[in-house]
């Protein structure tokens, strides 16, 4: 399969994992359920995608893909630390952001290779 292709399923898994982020912490709506099956659909959709993608440009297994992850793991927990309220709502869409461009500098500039 052309990496393209790998690559825009993770993009779509990521903006799911995110939106589904954002509605499973709303408080109390109707879609609350929807948005934690969203979450961890593209969390499925990133894992397989992203190891599609390091199969096809064998790229192996350096630190910048371990951090991911690692931020993948992070990513994960994220609405268990919202709803059980460990965490305030707005630390972690801030700590989702902060994961999310740290995600993003890590696929985008493979420091560690």
């Amino acid at each position: 399969m052309d990496p393209l292709v790998y690559k825009l399923l993770h993009l779509a898994g990521v903006m799911a994992v995110f939106m589904g982020l954002g509605i499973s912490l709303l408080p109390e709506t109707a879609f609350r359920k929807q948005g934690g099956l969203f979450h961890g659909i593209g969390l499925l959709v990133i894992l397989v995608a992203g190891f599609g993608l390091i199969a096809k440009l064998k790229y192996g297994f350096p630190l910048w893909v371990i951090l991911k992850l690692v931020i993948w793991l992070a990513l994960g927990a994220l609405p268990v630390l919202g709803k059980k309220k460990v965490l305030p709502i707005a630390a972690v869409w801030a700590l989702a952001l902060v994961l999310g461009v740290g995600a993003a500098y890590l696929g985008i500039y493979k420091p560690f290779a």
